[in-house]
């Protein structure tokens, strides 16, 4: 199947999923509007998007919705407040009290429980990208065997001078990795035996997050022994400023974002509380590290 089967595959189920949910959602506004009729509750946009639970700006989205809550709203805005006030009882006003603060309550559980999905989310994302690289790791072992296996082959005599790759980097392999490698040599890093020491004996993430510290320090300031730096970020657990963490999501995200807009993906980016979103064609927002689990910059990179 080529690239564009692909795309075209991907983009007609985007568009069935969208028609299903777009059926589902109208039945849920339905249903909502007749429910808030029912109890004689007060019906507008942000009454029926949570009675629907769906979001406001989706409602928006469909000019007979949005005319009918309006025509709605404005009917029950012509009644006297006497009289709309006069259709609970006194009972009826204190069960509809406590269902307001327990419908606070649920609303803040809630908004913990998509923050802690958000970060869940983006943990998923960061083991997979480890997952690929093993992956990666090994293809290119095996490739490197299979060619040294040919040279043994046709040249028996230098085969007993010749020392497996597995043999000879497998200390190595077992705890460092080519990003941890790739960062040094990009740093010009020279490893003595106290820093190959403390990268062996530390979690990846440990010896990452040091190496994240002294670029931050790098870019502000001048390290004069960025080897003894390094060793004393590993040794205490140093992680970078929270700054500098951001000023790395925003530039994948600014190599993700082009890519996933030019494949119809996403159309627009902002914060909410605090959190980076994108709009996706269903016009909701949807947090950016959830994107890129189900979207990955590789991916994409593929698709184009």
């Amino acid at each position: 199947m080529s690239n564009d089967n692909i795309r075209q595959y991907r983009i007609d189920n985007l568009k069935q999923a969208q028609a299903a949910r777009k059926e589902d959602s109208l039945k849920r506004v339905n249903e909502a509007l007749n429910n808030l009729k029912k109890r004689r509750d007060k019906i507008n946009f942000h009454s029926v998007a949570r009675e629907a639970n769906l979001s406001v700006s989706y409602l928006y989205k469909y000019p007979e919705i949005k005319q009918r809550i309006a025509e709605i709203r404005n009917e029950q805005s012509l009644m006297p407040h006497e009289e709309f006030k006069s259709q609970l009882s006194p009972s009826g006003v204190k069960v509809q009290a406590r269902l307001k603060e327990r419908i606070k309550s649920l609303e803040k559980d809630n908004k913990e429980l998509r923050r802690k999905n958000e970060a869940l989310a983006g943990q998923v994302y960061r083991t997979h990208q480890l997952q690929e690289q093993v992956e990666r790791q090994q293809r290119t072992i095996e490739d490197l065997e299979m060619l040294l296996n040919e040279s043994e082959s046709r040249n028996p005599k230098s085969s007993s001078k010749v020392t497996p790759i597995t043999k000879k980097h497998t200390k190595k392999l077992k705890n460092s990795s080519s990003k941890i490698d790739s960062e040094l040599k990009t740093l010009k890093i020279r490893s003595n035996s106290t820093l190959s020491k403390l990268i062996d004996s530390n979690p990846e993430e440990v010896v990452l997050n040091a190496i994240s510290s002294l670029k931050e320090a790098l870019s502000n300031q001048t390290v004069k022994n960025k080897t003894g730096f390094l060793v004393k970020a590993i040794e205490n657990n140093w992680i970078p400023n929270d700054d500098y963490e951001e000023k790395l999501e925003l530039d994948f995200f600014n190599k993700w974002f082009p890519l996933a807009n030019s494949q119809g993906l996403v159309s627009a980016s902002t914060k909410l509380d605090g959190v980076l979103h994108v709009l996706n064609p269903d016009g909701e927002w949807i947090p950016f590290e959830k994107m890129i689990t189900q979207y990955p910059l590789d991916a994409l990179k593929s698709m184009t």
